[in-house]
């Protein structure tokens, strides 16, 4: 044997170590990796509840060449409106104010069609629009038809107050933002997320211990404490697309709204459900042999 085959014979001898005692770095001496260390199970929780509150957006307008004129109308309007509501004597009932836009009364200039601005002739009419939203709390024990009275008395009071129902009709090309197609008349609101999210995630992880139970006991070993909680899925951040018009986390807002309120939007009145998953980690222990306690 020439010094060249031995030289190659120690070589390869020794990558086959090197690589062995590596491989026990990594896996230890059970061929198992410090990270599959316990039991790592997915948990999932689910809750629901009805919507506690509705909302209808409507807006006044009034319009006039002379500005002191329009102020006059708009006052008029408002005043009309409010004293609506108040005849009503139903304190579950509110009507919050939104934005006031100041602007020019005529059709709005879209600059992706093939027109132009229309002409001035004369003055400029000032029109005064005003965004108001009707609300109804304690909503959520209502049968179909107490919540069909409701809604038909909320509509037919704003209307013949002289408020255009609806969410409003201008045509902004520089706008687009997610849920924009939630147009509905009425909107139904679930506000008490929090609570409802912490019982579902209550729920899972009652579920992961479960499951975990079950594997610590095939497997002979105890089940110990939680050692790691990783979110899977979240309310509002992982809603599929056919979530059934739900919009969480007020991401349909209007744009009206300075900060997004943490509420579940729907368009429907039903049982709205709120799903998480959870992956839990646990750690386990040899169960004790019988006979055996400690000391002994």
């Amino acid at each position: 044997m020439t010094n060249r085959e031995i030289g190659f014979i120690v070589g390869v001898a020794l990558t086959l170590v090197g690589a062995r005692g590596t491989a026990q770095a990594q896996y230890g001496p059970s061929g198992m990796s410090p990270n599959l260390e316990g039991f790592s199970v997915a948990g999932k929780g689910a809750t629901g509840a009805k919507p506690n509150r509705l909302e209808i957006d409507l807006e006044i307008s009034a319009a006039s060449e002379m500005t002191s004129d329009v102020i006059v109308k708009y006052r008029d309007a408002k005043k009309r409106l409010q004293d609506a509501f108040t005849t009503l004597k139903m304190k579950d009932v509110a009507v919050e104010e939104k934005a006031l836009v100041v602007d020019q009364k005529g059709q709005t200039f879209n600059p992706y069609m093939m027109d132009s601005p229309p002409a001035r002739r004369g003055k400029v009419e000032v029109q005064l629009t005003r965004k108001l939203v009707v609300t109804s709390t304690n909503i959520r024990d209502l049968d179909e038809e107490a919540l069909l009275q409701l809604v038909a008395k909320l509509l037919d009071v704003a209307q013949d107050a002289g408020a255009k129902v609806g969410a409003s009709s201008e045509f902004n090309p520089y706008s687009w933002r997610y849920g924009n197609s939630n147009s509905g008349l009425v909107r139904f609101i679930l506000d008490d997320f929090d609570a409802l999210q912490e019982k579902a995630y209550q729920s899972a992880i009652a579920d992961a211990r479960t499951r975990a139970g079950r594997l610590a006991k095939i497997s002979g070993l105890e089940l110990g404490p939680v050692a790691g909680v990783r979110e899977v899925v979240i309310p509002g951040e992982n809603a599929p697309s056919n979530s059934n018009n739900y919009f969480y986390y007020g991401m349909n807002e209007t744009t009206d709204d300075e900060t997004p309120r943490k509420r579940i939007v729907s368009t429907k009145f039903q049982e709205i459900p709120i799903k998480v998953e959870l992956m839990v980690r646990f750690n386990t222990t040899p169960l004790k042999a019988p006979g055996r306690e400690a000391g002994q």
